[in-house]
């Protein structure tokens, strides 16, 4: 059954059209109707070959699931002039996001292919609604970012590397030893500035494979890069250092100068406000007792 409903993720509202099954993590995050960053409207799509053939494939972005096509529109300039599509395949996109070219419009379209299974439906509605929010709040002053985040005495605490570094298994062990910690999000928290500029991070409805879809907001209180090593040590980050270990974490359309412009002068805002440090380290209790002794001060 389709159905109309409308979130709020770091104070941003955005709705959907879509099958209501689909929609079970955006729940916490449910508000009522109102003025929008974007809406989405979900379609299904009799013949997407049809369709697609009238764009050329730029890339396939990512080598493992879910996997992301990039598209150049010379065709429709009311569109925007790169589409995407997404899958659990990697044969090929089953659904393809038409975004407009100018986003003060905010109505986009995901047409999915018909007859394909619930787990892809739901993985193109959501990658497609984790996409249109980062293009849609790169403006105001948010980013969206690749973390695993606990909350201790009240402030948040971000776990940054690349996949397999082991962010997660940093804050379990947070939340093992150390008494009060509660995990925010697993994998795509959201950090948004206040008029001030200090920085608030939030949970958000999408977490990667660990169902946290906590709609809560804590002050950023500490920013950590992770790197595997037979040892724990860890380092206090400033200036660019504290820049460039922070960016790559970040979400964002680098293709788009605007865009990329304002994440850049939001991510020197937050790494001026807020400790950045690298954490090279095991997987152990001391490390954990560490990096929250070092960076919580």
């Amino acid at each position: 059954m389709m159905t109309e409903k409308y979130f709020c993720v770091a104070g941003h509202r955005f709705g959907t059209h879509c099958p209501d099954w689909a929609l079970a993590p955006y729940e916490p995050f449910e508000v009522e109707k109102g003025e929008c960053l974007f809406f989405l409207d979900v379609m299904p799509e009799d013949d997407l070959p049809a369709l697609l053939a009238s764009y050329k494939e730029v890339t396939r972005c990512n080598e493992e699931p879910p996997y992301l096509w990039l598209y150049e529109n010379k065709v429709r300039p009311e569109l925007d002039d790169v589409l995407f599509g997404f899958s659990l395949q990697e044969t090929g996109t089953v659904s393809f996001l038409e975004i407009p070219a100018d986003l003060s419009q905010g109505q986009c379209r995901l047409k999915v292919r018909r007859r394909i299974t619930r787990s892809e439906v739901e993985c193109c509605i959501n990658n497609a609604m984790m996409l249109l929010f980062t293009l849609y709040s790169t403006l105001r002053d948010t980013l969206m970012i690749h973390s695993s985040v606990t909350v201790f005495e009240g402030k948040g605490y971000s776990f940054l590397g690349k996949s397999g570094t082991g962010k997660s298994t940093h804050s379990s062990l947070w939340l093992k030893y150390i008494e009060g910690t509660w995990l925010l999000n697993d994998d795509n928290p959201v950090i948004r500035l206040e008029a001030d500029g200090t920085p608030y991070i939030y949970g958000s409805p999408w977490s990667g494979k660990t169902p946290c879809y906590k709609n809560e907001r804590v002050p950023l209180g500490g920013i950590v890069r992770l790197e595997q090593a037979p040892y724990n040590k860890i380092t206090r980050l400033k200036g660019l250092e504290a820049y460039t270990a922070f960016l790559p974490s970040c979400s964002s359309l680098k293709w788009k100068r605007n865009l990329e412009d304002a994440l850049c002068q939001t991510v020197e805002t937050v790494v001026s406000k807020v400790g950045v440090w690298h954490l090279e380290c095991l997987p152990d209790e001391a490390a954990a007792r560490l990096s929250n002794s070092t960076i919580t001060q």
